[in-house]
């Protein structure tokens, strides 16, 4: 074979090739564009979906964060109106626990001096009956 024929072999060869190249390219466009139109639309949808559902989303996190910042700040009041609630609730019952001790103090000491009149009336009472 000559060289010419061996260049002319050559170029059907690369000829071959650039047809396959073609061709799959071709495919390749066609696949895309088939894929495409099979799942675009349903594409379009969900991410449309996706957007506004991350907006609420994105707005339910905001909200969450500055509830998580009112807690830590709510926490230090909280708790210090709690101590403050029960040092007073504390507070009233030892008031009240003292106030009825005096009162019961206070009744013993008069119904003892009641007793002693009535024993003293009582033994006159006696005493008059035996005259």
């Amino acid at each position: 074979m000559s060289d010419e024929e061996l260049r002319d072999q050559i170029n059907k060869i690369a000829l071959g090739i650039e047809e396959i190249e073609q061709t799959a390219k071709q495919k390749e466009i066609y696949v895309k564009k088939r894929i495409s139109e099979e799942y675009d639309p349903e594409m379009s949808k969900i991410e449309s979906q996706l957007q506004k559902e991350q907006v609420i989303f994105d707005e339910i996190v905001k909200s969450i964060d500055e509830l998580v910042v009112n807690k830590k700040e709510m926490i230090p009041v909280i708790k210090n109106l709690e101590q403050k609630y029960n040092s007073l609730k504390r507070d009233k019952k030892k008031a009240f626990n003292e106030q009825l001790k005096a009162i019961t103090k206070e009744k013993k000491v008069k119904t003892k001096i009641i007793d002693r009149e009535i024993k003293i009336l009582e033994k006159e009472l006696k005493s008059n009956k035996n005259k």
